[in-house]
């Protein structure tokens, strides 16, 4: 590795001191792609001492890179003079790296590379978030989420909308979003939060401006009220399924009605 020009100061600056303690991982490549130099914090970040890295070729240093698009991009930063950025997972680390390739002066490579696995993880539970989401919407029950003692909507699906006339209730509190509704519904949905034990209930009866224009409709309901917790097993919130069932309990109480007593 050789040494940097010297300072304003006039002392000259030794490279590999730098190296050593520079935040990223960082390997020397030659141009015959064997690794020159591994500094502490590639050693840590790859759990291998340098001494089983150092001296060996980068593609047996390292099984399976040779084969992964990686090493396509790799060897195209040794031809050339630009630097390349791109992401790695590694299966036997089960990490996720980002890497850049910078073209050294002498041919092959700096390899310098950070590990990026908390934000990729991120990523791709926001995906899986989204997808559980997009799911949810199109259910063919009606779903709803709130979070915390006031019930304050986070989420509404298409069928759940479609019970309030397609309004969309999130970031409003149940009883703010309808206030009609008997409150001896929400003292239950409270107790379902407060103790965290899940409650069905079949063919409720329910009264409620359904459509926002002032006009109460009376429907029954079979509903379960479903607690959510944290990492902490506390309650955060609730999942509410819904089924609407005011046909067949009309049916139910006119089958009632005409059957000799």
């Amino acid at each position: 590795m050789p040494t940097s020009p010297q300072s304003s100061t006039g002392y000259a600056l030794d490279g590999h001191l730098i190296v050593r303690h520079i935040l990223a991982g960082f390997l020397s490549v030659d141009a015959k792609w064997v690794v020159q130099v591994a500094n502490p914090k590639a050693c840590t970040l790859l759990r291998r001492p340098a001494t089983e890295i150092e001296g060996l070729d980068l593609w047996a240093a390292f099984p399976g890179l040779a084969d992964s698009p990686v090493a396509h991009e790799l060897r195209g930063a040794a031809k050339g003079r630009i630097e390349r950025r791109y992401e790695l997972f590694s299966a036997s680390l089960y990490n996720w790296f980002e890497l850049w390739a910078v073209p050294a002066p002498s041919g092959g490579i700096y390899l310098y590379f950070t590990d990026v696995t908390d934000r990729a993880r991120a990523i791709q539970s926001d995906a899986v978030r989204e997808a559980l989401r997009r799911t949810l919407m199109d259910a063919p029950i009606a779903i709803s989420i709130t979070r915390g003692a006031e019930h304050r909507y986070e989420l509404l699906n298409n069928a759940a909308r479609a019970l309030v006339g397609g309004r969309n209730l999130e970031g409003m509190t149940a009883r703010n979003a309808l206030p009609d509704v008997d409150e001896r519904l929400f003292a239950l949905i409270d107790e379902v939060y407060r103790s965290g034990e899940p409650t069905t209930l079949r063919d409720l009866e329910v009264t409620y401006d359904r459509m926002g224009d002032g006009v109460p409709y009376t429907g029954t309901f079979d509903v379960t009220y479903q607690p959510m917790r944290g990492t902490d097993g506390g309650v955060e919130g609730l999942i509410q399924t819904a089924v609407e069932t005011t046909p067949y309990a009309a049916m139910r109480r006119a089958l009632a009605d005409r059957t000799p007593r």
